[in-house]
């Protein structure tokens, strides 16, 4: 089974139908030749560098040049960054040389003076430390207080009374048979 010709149904004793099969495979064969020929050329076309160059020269030039612009755009600033670097360590370092004498002389003559006063202090404590004490205090205090008041509002009353529902004001437990729905916690 699925062996032989398909295509060969029906032949008559001179075999015309096998000859015009043969046929029609030789000019599809020749239509396919001309297919992959132009396929191949244009693989290689596609994939030869040295004709790609050519054919896009000018798109090959440009991107060099952009690609050469933005190498060498930092590269540039850096060098005239360190120039200038240079050149203003230069004049610093004259201008330091310049007030290194008068400051030697002013140490020399009231050595109290070259040290700086330390910020004051309460209770012994630097004012920032302080501050950072205050505040973590405070903090605290105000999540204790926050919680007491959650445990509070979620514990019932000892009196019977509950909280009101509209106001926030304390009421009575509404009286039975009322229509009011039974109160609940939000």
């Amino acid at each position: 089974m699925g062996e032989g010709v398909t295509r060969v149904v029906a032949t008559d004793r001179k075999g015309t139908r096998v000859r015009t099969l043969s046929q029609e495979i030789a000019r599809m064969r020749i239509r396919l030749t001309a297919v992959l020929t132009e396929l191949d050329r244009r693989r290689h076309n596609a994939t030869d560098v040295k004709h790609l160059a050519r054919a896009h020269a000018g798109a090959v030039a440009a991107g060099a040049l952009v690609l050469a612009a933005i190498v060498a755009t930092p590269v540039l600033k850096v060098r005239r960054r360190r120039q200038r670097r240079w050149a203003h360590q230069g004049v610093t370092l004259t201008d330091s040389a310049r007030r290194l004498g008068p400051a030697l002389g002013r140490v020399a003559h009231d050595p109290d003076r070259l040290a700086a006063q330390s910020p004051p202090r309460m209770l012994g404590i630097p004012p920032k430390t302080l501050a950072a004490l205050v505040l973590t205090t405070a903090q605290i205090l105000a999540e204790t207080m926050r919680e007491r008041r959650r445990r509070n509002e979620a514990a019932p009353r000892r009196d019977g009374m509950h909280p009101g529902r509209a106001t926030g004001v304390a009421s009575a437990p509404a009286p039975e048979g009322s229509r009011l729905p039974p109160w609940s916690s939000p």
